[in-house]
C-alpha cells in the first residue's frame, strides 16, 4: 500500500476530450454516494469507498494489473459534464471517463492518453448519467492504481436528486483535545534526577512486574521464568508455567510478558499473565492465563492453571506482542493489550490487522474477570473477539495503566518514531496504520522511509495525547511500561505518568493538567549520581512507600529502586 502524503499535485497533461482546468465547482456529486470498483489492493486500508469520502488522506487502490475500474452512483440521472481525479503517486498513464444510466452498458466520453497523475479535471460535453466509471488501462508503476479523490460535477452545477449521504467520519469525541509533539524544540525537557537508583536483583531479560500485598515483587522474563522477589533482593523461582514461544530464549519479541497479581489476591492468590504460545493450530498466539501461587517451604509453584483469553484469528504473532495487563478500579474487568502481531501481507507491509474487527490483533481488549464478553462493551452483544474490543487501532502497545481519575492509557511503540501517549477512550480508533506520526522504516520493503499519513489529516481517529514525532537529528524513545505517580514521596511528581523508554534508555515523566491534557516531558537518563537508568522495560510504584520500581531489560536486567535523593 502506498500512503505518501499528498502534498504538492502535479498540473496533468492534455486530454484527447477538451479539457479545462479550474476551481472545484461547489457541488460534488459523487461525495459519499455508493461506490464499487473491480478491484482493492486491501479491503480494509484502501477500500473503494475511501475514494468520495471528501478526504485527501485515504485512498482506492487497486489490484497491481490492468485493466481496473472504479465506478460511482449518483443516486439518480444527473446532467454531468466534468470528473475530477486526485492520483496518489501510482496513477494512470491512459485511462477512460465512462457514463451509464443502469451500471451495465458504459459510453465513453473521455480518453487520456498521457495522464500525468496529480490533480486532472477532464471536462466533456453535458451528458445524463446515474453512474461515473473512471477504468485504468496503464499504470505509470508496477502498483496498482490509486485515487485520493474521484469527484463529479454537473455543467448546471444543482444539487443531487437523491441526497441521502452520510455525514462522513465523525471526531472520536471524548479523546484529547489536543496532542503534544515531545519532539519540537523545548517541549521535552532533561532536568538534573530529583532520585537514585539502587539495585535490588539481577535477571535475564526481564519483562513484567508487580507488587503482592506483602509487600514482595514478582517478575517475569520473557525466556519462561517467574519469580517472588523479597525487597532484599532474594530470588524465589516460580515453577508449573506453560510454554511460550521463548523458552531457553527464543521467539524474538514474544515470549513470557507481563504479570499482574488479582486485584483480590489477598484471598484466591491469583497471578494473571500474559504470553505468546504455539496453538493448537500451529501458530504463535497472545495468550492471557491466571494461575494461584502456591508457596511451602519446599519453593513456590501456579497451581490451577487456565487460560482466560487467547487470539483466535488465523494470523501468527511474529513480534509486537503489547501484552499488558491493567484491572479496572472497581476490580471487575480486566484490560488486555494486543499488538498487531507484526505479519506482513503480500506487499510486505504490516499492520493491517489492526483494523481487521475479526480480530484480537492491534486492539485493547476487554474481558469480564471469568473471561466472558462485558454486554456494555462497545459491540458487547457481539459473538467472539468483536464483542471484546475496547478499542482498535494499535502497532505495539506496551504500556497499559490507569490514573487516579479512573481513566484508561496506553503507550505504545510507533514505526519509525511516532511514539505514543494515549488516552484510551471506549470504542475509539487510533488509526495505525492508517495513521501515524512516524515514517516507514528505512529498510522496510515497502515504502522505505516513507511517511505516513499524520494524525491531524484524520479527525476520525483518536489522535495521541502526546507523540514523539519524527525529525531527522533525534531518536524515537520506544516507550515500554506505564505508570501513574499519586504518592506522597515524590511529591512534586503526583498526577504524572511515568514512562519507561527502551531505545532512549530513559525514564520520562508526562506532566498532565487537571484535564488530562499534555504540558510537558521530561527525560531521566541517569539519576543523580550519574547512574544510567538503563532500558525501562516495565515500571510499578510501590503501594507502601511511593518508590519507583522497574525492571531494566537486556541479558544484563536489573529490578531496581528509584527513591529521592537524600
Amino acid at each position: 500500500m502506498r500512503r505518501v502524503s499528498p502534498i504538492v499535485y502535479l498540473v496533468a497533461g492534455a486530454l484527447a476530450a477538451p479539457c479545462a482546468f479550474a476551481q472545484t465547482a461547489s457541488t460534488n456529486l459523487a461525495l459519499h454516494r455508493p461506490v464499487t470498483a473491480s478491484s482493492t489492493e486491501n479491503a480494509v486500508a484502501f477500500k473503494a469507498a475511501n475514494v468520495n469520502d471528501g478526504r485527501t488522506d485515504t485512498r482506492w487502490s487497486s489490484a497491481f494489473s490492468d485493466p481496473q475500474w472504479i465506478a460511482v452512483d449518483l443516486g439518480s440521472a444527473q446532467s454531468v459534464n466534468k470528473v475530477m481525479l486526485d492520483w496518489e503517486n501510482a496513477h494512470a498513464v491512459s485511462y477512460r471517463i465512462e457514463v451509464s444510466g443502469d451500471g451495465q452498458s458504459w459510453n465513453t466520453v473521455a480518453n487520456q492518453t498521457a495522464g500525468k497523475g496529480g490533480t486532472e479535471t477532464v471536462t466533456f460535453n453535458a451528458t445524463p448519467a446515474r453512474f461515473v466509471r473512471m477504468t485504468g488501462l496503464t499504470r505509470n508503476t508496477q502498483y496498482g492504481y490509486s485515487l485520493y479523490e474521484l469527484q463529479v460535477f454537473s455543467d448546471g452545477d444543482t444539487a443531487p436528486t437523491d441526497p441521502t449521504d452520510p455525514t462522513g467520519p465523525q471526531n472520536p469525541g471524548d479523546g484529547p483535545a489536543t496532542s503534544y509533539n515531545a519532539r519540537v524544540s523545548g517541549a521535552q525537557t532533561e532536568p538534573a534526577a530529583p532520585f537514585v537508583i539502587a539495585d535490588v536483583a539481577p535477571f535475564n531479560n526481564p519483562w513484567g512486574l508487580d507488587f503482592l500485598p506483602d509487600g514482595r515483587v514478582v517478575v517475569t522474563e520473557k525466556s519462561d521464568h517467574m519469580y517472588v522477589v523479597t525487597p532484599s533482593g532474594t530470588k524465589t523461582s516460580i515453577s508449573g508455567l506453560p510454554v511460550s514461544v521463548g523458552a531457553n530464549g527464543g521467539g524474538g519479541q514474544s515470549g513470557l510478558h507481563d504479570v499482574a497479581a488479582s486485584p483480590n489476591f489477598a484471598q484466591d492468590h491469583t497471578l494473571w499473565f500474559s504470553y505468546v504460545a504455539r496453538a493448537a493450530d500451529g501458530n504463535n498466539h497472545l495468550t492471557l492465563a491466571k494461575a494461584q501461587l502456591a508457596e511451602s517451604g519446599q519453593g513456590a509453584s501456579l497451581a490451577n492453571l487456565g487460560i482466560v483469553w487467547q487470539e483466535p484469528s488465523s494470523w501468527s504473532v511474529r513480534g509486537q506482542p503489547g501484552a499488558r495487563i491493567a484491572f479496572a478500579p472497581d476490580g471487575q474487568h480486566v484490560f488486555l493489550s494486543v499488538g498487531d502481531g507484526d505479519i506482513p501481507d503480500a506487499n510486505g507491509d504490516r499492520g493491517h490487522q489492526a483494523q481487521m474487527p475479526d480480530t484480537g490483533l492491534g486492539k485493547i481488549i476487554r474481558l469480564n474477570l471469568d473471561g466472558s464478553t462485558p454486554t456494555d462493551n462497545p459491540n458487547g452483544t457481539q459473538p467472539g473477539v468483536a464483542g471484546q474490543i475496547w478499542a482498535t487501532g494499535f502497532r505495539n502497545p506496551y504500556g497499559l495503566a490507569f490514573s487516579a481519575d479512573g481513566k484508561l492509557w496506553e503507550t505504545e511503540m510507533g514505526p519509525s518514531s511516532g511514539d505514543e501517549f494515549n488516552l484510551i477512550v471506549k470504542g475509539g480508533n487510533y488509526g495505525w496504520p492508517l495513521v501515524s506520526n512516524g515514517n516507514h522504516y528505512g529498510s522496510d520493503t515497502y515504502m522505505p522511509g516513507q511517511p505516513y499519513p499524520r494524525h491531524d489529516t484524520a479527525p476520525q481517529y483518536v489522535q495521541p495525547a502526546a507523540y514523539w514525532g519524527w525529525f531527522p537529528t533525534t531518536n524515537s524513545m520506544s516507550p515500554s511500561g506505564l505508570a501513574f505517580y499519586n504518592a506522597d514521596l515524590f511529591p512534586q511528581w503526583k498526577g504524572s505518568a511515568l514512562l519507561g523508554s527502551t531505545s532512549s534508555i530513559a525514564l520520562y515523566r508526562v506532566i498532565l493538567d487537571a484535564q488530562g491534557n499534555v504540558t510537558g516531558v521530561e527525560r531521566y537518563g541517569r539519576d543523580a549520581n550519574g547512574v544510567y537508568t538503563g532500558s525501562v522495560r516495565a515500571l510499578k510504584v510501590s503501594p507502601f512507600d511511593g518508590s519507583i520500581w522497574y525492571v531494566r531489560g537486556g541479558s544484563d536486567g536489573m529490578l531496581r529502586k528509584i527513591t529521592p535523593t537524600p
